[in-house]
């Protein structure tokens, strides 16, 4: 081999090395970045209820908590206070309680209440939790 194409040669093989060695240190500092950014979302999903039944009281909780502090909402669950209430999908995406008592109460897809309705649905549907025989898919909410 003639030194010219020898030289051209470990030139190539340098530039390559060159170009892997720090692809190499980028993407491990990447990587390091995202197992940091990982670590981090992992602990605070971990520090957040991991235990359904407990996830679905908290909701259950702040959704009665929510309807109760709004007068249009508040009157029916006031009324029905001594009633068993069921929580139901609606095939418009809307939800509605409805009671024992034959009332019901239906909120609007729109609103910030529909949606933790539906997310306390999800939730209890998955994990088959407060499910009642009378009412398919629909679960018990407590008045």
């Amino acid at each position: 081999m003639d030194p010219i194409s020898a030289s051209g040669l470990i030139s190539i093989g340098k530039q390559i090395f060159e170009k892997a060695a720090s692809s190499v240190v980028q993407n491990d500092r990447a990587s390091n970045t995202d197992f940091a950014t990982h670590m981090v979302v992992d602990h605070d999903s971990t520090s957040k209820i991991s235990d359904p039944r407990l996830r679905i009281e908290k909701l259950q909780t702040e959704l009665k908590s929510d309807l109760l502090k709004d007068p249009s909402t508040a009157n029916f669950f006031q009324q029905n206070s001594n009633c068993q209430i069921f929580l139901e999908r609606r095939a418009d995406g809307s939800v509605q309680f409805i009671s024992s008592s034959g009332q019901s109460l239906v909120i609007a897809k729109d609103s910030a209440h529909c949606s933790k309705a539906n997310e306390l649905l999800d939730l209890s549907l998955e994990n088959k939790i407060n499910l009642t025989a009378m009412r398919p898919n629909a679960v018990s909410f407590d008045s």
